[in-house]
């Protein structure tokens, strides 16, 4: 086996480990954020990436496929197959960006906006945002109502 190989082998499975692990992080963060704002928790974290992201999550796992298909012992026919299906999973993920990024503004102005108050949030890695009921709740958690 030459060193090409083995390098597109571990590529492969580096991507196929990343995509997986992120996959995962978006599935189950989308899932707490969504579960959240339906239930009208006393406090939510709310990061309006994550609405994109989490609709994006099936053309993702094309794409860990796809990975997978690489390191494949019948690799030559899923290849063909899966390059089939690169476009309309291409546009999936345009629709869905799109999709999510209106919806991300209508919860930061519907139930977010008029429900919750937002909490001060010192972060300067993440772009979400903390909201709570009430400002006695931000300041129970740590961060005081703006």
């Amino acid at each position: 086996m030459d060193t090409a190989k083995i390098k597109g082998y571990v590529s492969a499975v580096i991507l196929i480990t990343a995509l997986t692990s992120s996959m995962l992080f978006f599935f189950n963060e989308g899932i707490t954020s969504i579960k959240g704002i339906i239930d009208h928790a006393e406090y939510i974290y709310f990061d309006p990436k994550l609405i994109c992201l989490f609709i994006a999550l099936p053309s993702m796992l094309y794409l860990d496929l796809f990975f997978l298909c690489l390191i494949l012992p019948f690799r030559k026919s899923t290849i063909k197959f899966m390059q089939k299906l690169m476009i309309p999973v291409t546009v999936y993920g345009v629709i869905a960006f799109a999709v999510g990024t209106i919806i991300s503004i209508i919860i930061s102005f519907s139930p977010l906006g008029t429900d919750y108050v937002k909490c001060h949030s010192t972060s300067i890695v993440s772009s979400g945002s903390s909201y709570a009921k009430s400002k006695e709740i931000c300041i129970q958690k740590g961060s005081y109502g703006d």
